[in-house]
């Protein structure tokens, strides 16, 4: 039985993201999707300075939310509403 496919609310609440998250919460294509995680996670690599992560394979979304540009507040309220996130 396939796992059950988060809302954009619950990713929007989520303290880390994956590529797949990235994708479905700004309604981005793949290539954008893994193109803003790359640029996260560089910003992470530089303030964190540990040796490993807290979640492999995962970015911080206030991260995401500096490569983007938008607030963390702002992508909470414009998860809420659906499809209502600018596209890039």
């Amino acid at each position: 039985m396939p796992a059950r496919k988060k809302t954009r609310e619950e990713i929007a609440n989520q303290m880390y993201l994956n590529i797949a998250d990235i994708k479905h919460l700004l309604d981005v294509s793949q290539q954008s999707a893994k193109r803003i995680y790359l640029l996260a996670d560089e910003i992470d690599l530089d303030k964190s300075n540990l040796p490993h992560r807290i979640e492999p394979a995962k970015v911080r979304i206030t991260s995401v939310c500096k490569v983007t540009g938008f607030s963390l507040e702002t992508l909470k309220k414009q998860a809420i509403k659906k499809g209502a996130i600018p596209k890039f």
